[in-house]
């Protein structure tokens, strides 16, 4: 992706299309151009670098090419370049450090020339350095010299600007949609990175392929940048399925400009498989799963897991818990927007034939999600695996013992909880150190029982269980 001022686009008769330059004639040339540049260049300050730009940018012009080609060019080719901190009589930090005391200590902030020589000369005796030496180091404080110029061919080169032209505009999207038709490892590989991704979508099944509706980062009131980057990261993912198509509604001016580019573009682009690392998309999620993972060790906890389709749509679940061959998903409903909830909510309605319990904040919590023909759990603030456990209990029985050391906590000092909620004897556990994993269990083995009448720890009732 590029920054926005480099972004090269043309509107027309309500559509909007990026360049878009063959890798072969004249772009190649203008790329080999702009890799000699770095080539010649090691040694020399990333501003050295881009004064040899000006003559490019000119060439571009009489070629008939945007200027901003050329910049675009060299950013995404410095990218790809190593730079390092230029090598220094003394060390930049420390002489900053150094000038900064001596001109506080003898003179406080503001100094005249003759006391700024003073400071100057003070310091560089000090450093064991000549002050023209000093005063070098201080200026180039940030500037870092070329030390490895790019392995890029420039055909290459070029490929890698076609596909930023696209994600850049593609940050301006208030909708995208994708239509693609792979095969079933592709597909597969596709949906999960959507949902690594954390992208907003909606995935049905469509033919043989596969129709992907995505909130654009414009549609958005918050996170825009993170999430337009994400959505950036989808874009050469889906360009390696067998056929694809991507159409987006790009807001422009107060009116919305389309935009489409489909598989037959797609000797215009490089080839990128690399896989989005997993993300979490939220804290709630990410504490879930340390917490789960923690309280039932024999189950098998996945993140991400295989989709499951509903009706012609498919939804793929935060996650799933399984105990041999039996399997429960759990989906953790966050709010983006309103007509995100809605959508995802009418997926849950049509979902069949698989358990899933859906977790819900009850800042969220409306009376269509108590109405959901799943097991519903509300939690406050965060989701803890306790929360959830009883639901998971009853569908895959008892987590299988794992071989482990016992750990015995000294609980001198802890009170009658008789009648205290769960939620407030964690508490009490927590301060003997019990870890929230494993309060339950504790107070299994210290008799105390709990009626399972609802899932709020806040409303259940601990009572101590006879002695047999």
């Amino acid at each position: 992706m590029l920054p926005s001022n480099l972004l090269v686009a043309r509107a027309r008769r309500g559509r909007i299309e990026p360049l878009l330059l063959e890798p072969s004639g004249l772009p190649v040339a203008l790329a080999s151009e702009v890799l000699e540049l770095f080539e010649r260049g090691v040694g020399k300050g990333r501003r050295e670098l881009e004064e040899g730009l000006a003559d490019l940018e000119e060439l571009a012009l009489e070629l008939g090419l945007d200027l901003r080609v050329v910049r675009a060019m060299f950013t995404l080719a410095a990218r790809h370049a190593r730079f390092e901190p230029p090598k220094a009589p003394v060390d930049p930090v420390k002489a900053r450090m150094e000038v900064f005391e001596e001109a506080c200590r003898e003179f406080g902030v503001a100094v005249t020339e003759e006391e700024r020589s003073t400071v100057l000369r003070r310091v560089a005796e000090r450093l064991g350095c000549s002050v023209e030496d000093l005063e070098s180091v201080l200026g180039g404080y940030l500037e870092e010299v070329l030390a490895e110029p790019p392995a890029l061919k420039a055909e290459d080169l070029v490929r890698m600007l076609n596909l930023s032209m696209v994600q850049t505009l593609l940050f301006k999207a208030s909708q995208l949609e994708v239509v693609f038709r792979s095969d079933g490892a592709t597909a597969k590989k596709l949906l999960r990175a959507v949902k690594r991704l954390g992208l907003l979508y909606v995935a049905e099944q469509l033919g043989e392929g596969v129709r992907l509706t995505v909130d654009g980062p414009a549609s958005l009131l918050r996170q825009t940048r993170r999430y337009g980057t994400r959505l950036a990261k989808l874009v050469p993912l889906v360009m390696l399925a067998e056929r694809w198509r991507i159409r987006a509604r790009v807001p422009a001016r107060g009116r919305d400009l389309f935009f489409e580019l489909g598989d037959e573009k797609s000797g215009l682009f490089p080839r990128v498989e690399e896989e989005p690392e997993p993300l979490f998309d939220s804290e709630v999620e990410r504490e879930f799963y340390r917490s789960i993972s923690s309280l039932a060790r024999g189950w098998r906890v996945e993140r991400e897991p295989e989709p499951l389709v509903a009706g012609n749509k498919v939804l793929i679940p935060d996650f799933s818990v399984s105990n041999g061959e039996r399997k429960v998903y759990i989906e953790i409903l966050g709010f983006w927007t309103k007509d995100y909830l809605e959508r995802k909510m009418q997926k849950l309605r049509e979902l069949r034939g698989v358990n899933i319990v859906v977790a819900v904040n009850e800042e969220l919590a409306c009376s269509s999600v108590k109405d959901l023909p799943h097991d519903v759990v509300v939690f406050k603030g965060r989701l803890r695996g306790a929360d959830v456990y009883p639901v998971l209990k009853r569908y895959l029985g008892e987590p299988p013992e794992e071989p482990r050391e016992e750990v015995e906590y000294r609980l001198e000092g802890l009170p009658d909880l008789s009648g205290r909620t769960l939620s407030e004897a964690i508490r009490e556990l927590r301060k003997l150190g019990v870890p929230e994993s494993e309060a339950v269990k504790v107070l299994e083995k210290l008799g105390y029982g709990v009626d399972w009448t609802t899932l709020d720890p806040d409303k259940l009732v601990l009572k101590k269980n006879k002695r047999r």
